[in-house]
């Protein structure tokens, strides 16, 4: 009789790093804390303490005043049933936060650069709870 342990524990390994992977939704999620840089991406959800939100994608609006128009970056907060669309956008130029609610609490998302944390990366994300009066 041989002894198996080697390949059974090598085995057990392979299966617990597959099955979320192939799973898709487990692997696509990532659990975050507010003030924190959190990388974000297409499809991806992250778990918040009061929500969760996810990437949607980018857009660009055009208006008459402005015809080179404002990029968009649009994420999908949600709480339950509670769905909402946040937008945030440089505008002209200016890099402030974007302030949303849900489930009656207050929120600030920021990208490529924080008030605290400083200079953010193309791919993160912090939010704060609260809004700027309450920070």
């Amino acid at each position: 009789m041989t002894n198996n342990s080697p390949f059974i524990f090598l085995l057990s390994g392979v299966l617990a790093f597959a099955g979320p992977v192939s799973c898709g939704h487990a692997a696509s999620e990532q659990k975050a804390s507010y003030g924190t840089r959190v990388k974000y991406g297409p499809g991806e959800k992250i778990e918040f303490p009061d929500f969760t939100v996810e990437y949607v994608g980018e857009r660009r609006k055009t208006v008459s005043v402005y015809p080179r128009g404002f990029l968009y970056y649009d994420f999908k907060v949600s709480k339950g049933k509670a769905e909402k669309i946040v937008s945030w956008t440089t505008g002209t130029g200016v890099i402030d936060p974007t302030d949303f609610e849900i489930d009656g609490k207050h929120f600030q998302l920021e990208l490529r650069r924080s008030d605290k944390l400083g200079k953010l990366n193309e791919n993160e994300l912090v939010i704060w709870q609260g809004n700027s009066a309450f920070r």
